[in-house]
């Protein structure tokens, strides 16, 4: 799992200064006086792309959001299982935004759906950057927790 939620993230990094050019030509050519038409599009697209696929490997890192106070103020039986419970909570969203993506790129690679915009692009790449992200950020989920279930067991055997 370390592999694949490295490699998104290499991929997300590639995605993120791809649309860091796409912007920069944009401003260069609005400069000169050309119009643009692709370019604000393409670079939202692959924004997007790079948030979801990098949202397993930022879990890793622990890069996520965390209730630090929380964690500090509660301590015994209390502070582990509200360590837990974020985690668990956490799991169920991604799972649910991960098969709902599924289910949205489905739909869109069945029905050819296209954006809206000048260069209305097939959205059914996009949506499947937020089924992968987030069935896999879910995945690492499981993984964390099991994680923190098994160091408890262990600390409870060295009591």
């Amino acid at each position: 799992m370390a592999r694949i939620n490295l490699i998104l993230a290499v991929l997300a990094a590639i995605l993120l200064v791809a649309a860091t050019l796409i912007i920069t030509w944009m401003v260069f050519k609005r400069g000169i006086g050309l119009q643009s038409s692709w370019e604000l599009e393409t670079a939202i697209e692959l924004m997007i792309g790079a948030t979801f696929l990098a949202s397993p490997y930022t879990l890793v890192t622990g890069g996520h959001v965390k209730m630090d106070l929380l964690d500090s103020l509660l301590s015994g039986t209390s502070g582990r299982w509200m360590t837990l419970l974020p985690k668990v909570l956490a799991c169920a969203v991604c799972f649910y935004l991960g098969c709902a993506g599924l289910e949205l790129t489905i739909h869109a690679y069945a029905t050819h759906e296209r954006a809206l915009g000048v260069w209305q692009p097939l959205v059914w790449p996009k949506y499947s950057t937020v089924a992968v992200g987030m069935l896999l950020t879910a995945f690492q989920y499981v993984l964390e927790i099991l994680r923190a279930l098994g160091t408890r067991r262990r600390e409870m055997k060295n009591v």
